[in-house]
């Protein structure tokens, strides 16, 4: 049976704190948005809309480089996950684009309504101060692992975060995402992994790894 509107804001990072009763408010100012593959969900420069939540399917938020065209990936959004918060928080314009990946269902609280749900309910803005806060925190340290560390040295440091062999990858898209790199050098460190023995794979599947190399290469710091 599908979830309620109130049920996921309840799985969303962002509100999974709440009473049910604001999650109810927050419901009351919601509705459905379904979007077919590579369907914008906004752009940059817009306006906001309110906040987005994923029902279904995944959302990218990406910038385009205007010297090359290129296509950078900034977040991959998944079930659950909260779109660019942070605009549906200031009331500013888009800073990035998002589009969908799959056949895609968003959760949107209405801006106005929205905003109207924080000044009648104070707990909930704060709540959400505090949430902001320690993403605040998580993004210092992603910062601090851009300046310090080459991409491979942080893509070690995924693959020994997984708990056993074998397991599939996501996407160098996806992983780039999360890694705050770009799809290349993804795929450019993968094969050094797989040419000095750190890891085995067959297609995206790693079958084997070598801890004692991913570990030395997780601490090894340098640009």
């Amino acid at each position: 049976m599908p979830f309620a509107d109130d049920q996921i804001l309840a799985r969303c990072p962002l509100f999974a704190e709440l009473s049910e009763d604001d999650l109810h408010a927050l419901a009351a100012v919601a509705h459905r948005r379904r979007l077919e593959p590579g369907e914008a969900v906004f752009f940059a420069g817009e306006e906001a809309q309110g906040m987005h939540v994923v029902v279904r399917g995944r959302v990218k938020v990406f910038v385009v480089s205007p010297g090359s065209g290129r296509e950078v990936i900034l977040t991959m959004d998944h079930p659950y996950n909260a779109v660019a918060e942070l605009v549906a928080l200031d009331g500013g314009t888009y800073p990035a684009n998002a589009e969908a990946v799959d056949e895609t269902e968003l959760l949107v609280l209405d801006q106005q309504g929205f905003q109207g749900v924080l000044a009648r309910r104070p707990g909930v803005a704060l709540h959400l101060m505090r949430m902001l806060g320690r993403r605040l925190r998580r993004l210092v340290d992603l910062v601090e692992a851009l300046s310090f560390q080459e991409v491979i040295h942080r893509l070690a440091t995924y693959l020994l975060a997984r708990e056993q062999t074998p397991f599939t990858l996501e996407t160098n898209a996806a992983i780039a995402a999360e890694l705050g790199t770009v799809p290349e050098l993804v795929s450019r460190n993968l094969s050094r992994m797989v040419a000095n023995g750190a890891v085995s794979m067959s297609g995206r599947t790693v079958t084997a790894r070598d801890r004692a190399v991913l570990e030395e290469m997780a601490a090894s710091v340098g640009r």
